[in-house]
């Protein structure tokens, strides 16, 4: 029985409107006042928060002051990124729907709080739990992510849905033994989902309320 439905947001929820490229090279520029190319080098095939966690983890006593620098600049690009963005037509109603048949709602991202509450004010009344950046430094594809969720939810991984537009929601969902589902509203095509293993593949995240009648 699918007890819960966990969210990625940017692209699932919401239209994917970050530039990562801008965000990757500004914080490679801030990171050369502290490391040379080659630890740079080192993080080439990192995401973007690895990457500034593995560049921090490289400096000494100066790990926290880049790490936080590094964070607050991408907490401004983001904001401003997700400025005048609303999330998809569809997306409360069906939130709200699955709250109505029970189903319990989180969201988890690789964002922070601040552009969440940016484009969705009123998050509140539409679902249960949020688990972003701020929360953890084990972020998705890292399965502690959406363990987290699933701990203040209180539902096991086989009882919930992990919905996402990229294969990092894929993978971590995979990795804990949740059921998953890629939308293709963000940057993936269905065969990139297939590739990753997606159990379900949905043009939106619409087609997670039809999984409730597998339940019955």
């Amino acid at each position: 029985m699918m007890r819960a439905a966990i969210f990625d947001f940017d692209g699932t929820l919401t239209p994917l409107t970050l530039d990562f490229s801008l965000l990757r090279a500004k914080v490679e520029e801030m990171a050369r006042e502290y490391v040379d190319e080659s630890v740079l080098a080192s993080q080439a095939d990192q995401y973007i928060l690895e990457m500034i966690h593995g560049v921090a983890d490289a400096l000494a006593e100066e790990g926290p002051r880049f790490r936080q620098r590094a964070f607050q600049e991408l907490r401004l690009l983001e904001v401003e990124s997700a400025r005048g963005k609303s999330l998809y037509p569809y997306a409360k109603g069906t939130l709200l729907r699955l709250r109505s048949k029970g189903v319990k709602v989180g969201i988890i991202t690789r964002t922070c709080i601040e552009v969440i509450e940016t484009v969705f004010p009123d998050l509140a009344g539409h679902v249960d739990t949020v688990v972003t950046r701020d929360d953890t430094r084990y972020v998705k594809p890292n399965p502690e992510h959406v363990r987290l969720a699933l701990e203040v939810l209180q539902v096991a991984p086989r009882e919930a849905v992990l919905v996402g537009d990229h294969p990092t929601d894929i993978e971590a969902g995979r990795a804990l033994g949740t059921l998953t589902a890629g939308v293709l509203t963000g940057r993936t095509s269905r065969a990139q989902f297939v590739n990753a293993g997606a159990d379900h593949i949905f043009d939106d995240i619409r087609g997670v309320v039809g999984l409730l009648e597998g339940d019955r």
